[in-house]
C-alpha cells in the first residue's frame, strides 16, 4: 500500500527533525511512503536541512520530497502539497511539524484497511505529549457523526488516513480564510461526506506535542471559533457544552475496553534513534495529568 504524507512547516526545523524520521522508518514489507514538506520560506535552516536529507536518504520504498518557498499559511501550504499527490497514491494523510508517527503506524493502517476495503478514511489512537515528548494522556477515536462535529473537533491530524480515491472524489480541502481553525471545518466537511469510517482503538499511530505554540490555543483561533459559532444555527450554539462532553463520554467508554498503553517509542531533537518511555499511569483524560508526571 503507498502512502502519500504531507508536511506544513515554517521555522519549526526541531520539531521538523523528528517528524520526517517519523515518516522514514515506516517503510517495511507491503508499505511505501512518499513523504512531501511544504515549507513556507523558513529562515531557520529548514530547506537546507531539507536538501540534505533529500540527498541522503533515498531508498527503496521511500520517496522525500519538498518545496520551500512563500506560502498563505499552514492550511494553503498542506492544500499546495496535496495538489501534488501522486496518481498511484492508495492512502493519503497529512502530519504537522510538532507531531510524529508511532513505529508501525503506516502497516497498522494498511493491514485495517485491508480488512475492510469499503472503508473511506481510518482513524487511531494518539498519544499527547508535552514539548519534552513526557506522556501527557491519550485519546481513542470515536465515530464522529455530523451534529457534533458542527462544534466538536472529533478528528486529529496525527492519527486520520483517507483512501486517497475518495479524497481526490469529494475534492475536500482546507478554507484558507481561517488561519487558525480550518481543520475543525474540513473535518466537519469530511464527516458529512465521508459515509464509511474505520476505527482502530488499538493501533497507536502518532503522538501530538503540547508545544505551547500551537494554533488550537491562540487569540486567533478564539475570536475564529466565535466567528464559527455565530454562523451556526442557534440548536448547534445551545448543545455545545453537550457535544463535547458526549464526545468525552463516548471517548472512555472505548478506553475502557481497550488495553492502555504501557510505552512508546518517539524521536527527540537530533536523535537518529527513538527513545522509549514507559506510561506508568495511562489516562484518557487531558487536563487532568501535570505535565511530565509519568
Amino acid at each position: 500500500m503507498k502512502f502519500y504524507i504531507v508536511t506544513p512547516t515554517y521555522n519549526a526545523l526541531e520539531w521538523l527533525r523528528c517528524c520526517v524520521r517519523s515518516v522514514a522508518d515506516q517503510v517495511q514489507d507491503g508499505v511505501e511512503v512518499h513523504h512531501h514538506v511544504q515549507d513556507g520560506a523558513s529562515t531557520d535552516g529548514t530547506a537546507e536541512w531539507l536538501a540534505l536529507w533529500q540527498r541522503e536518504h533515498q531508498v527503496q520504498g521511500y520517496t522525500f520530497t519538498y518545496e520551500s518557498a512563500k506560502d498563505g499559511g499552514m492550511y494553503a501550504a498542506i492544500n499546495l502539497a496535496w495538489e501534488k499527490m501522486p496518481t498511484d497514491a492508495d492512502v493519503t494523510a497529512h502530519l504537522n511539524s510538532d507531531e510524529q508517527y508511532l513505529p508501525g503506524a503506516l502497516a497498522g493502517v494498511a493491514a485495517g484497511l485491508a480488512m475492510k476495503p469499503e472503508a473511506d478514511i481510518a482513524l487511531g489512537t494518539y498519544i499527547i505529549v508535552d514539548n519534552a515528548g513526557r506522556y501527557i494522556c491519550h485519546r481513542r477515536p470515536i465515530l464522529p457523526h455530523v451534529w457534533t462535529s458542527l462544534t466538536v473537533c472529533e478528528i486529529i491530524t496525527c492519527s486520520c488516513f483517507h483512501k486517497a480515491d475518495t479524497f481526490r472524489k469529494h475534492g475536500i480541502r482546507f478554507d484558507t480564510r481561517w488561519r487558525a481553525i480550518a481543520d475543525v471545518v474540513f473535518y466537519r466537511d469530511i464527516v458529512r461526506a465521508y459515509p464509511q469510517f474505520l476505527l482502530l482503538p488499538n493501533l497507536i499511530t502518532g503522538t501530538f506535542a503540547v508545544t505551547g505554540q500551537n494554533l488550537a490555543w491562540s487569540e486567533t483561533s478564539r475570536n475564529e471559533w466565535k466567528e464559527v459559532l455565530a454562523s451556526l444555527p442557534w440548536y448547534a450554539n445551545f448543545l455545545h457544552q453537550f457535544s463535547y462532553r458526549w464526545c468525552n463520554v463516548k471517548r472512555r467508554i472505548v478506553d475502557i475496553l481497550c488495553d492502555s498503553p504501557l510505552e512508546y517509542a518517539f524521536y527527540l531533537s537530533n536523535h537518529e534513534k527513538r527513545l522509549f518511555r514507559k506510561i506508568k499511569r495511562p489516562t484518557c483524560c487531558w487536563g487532568k495529568r501535570i505535565v511530565g508526571e509519568n
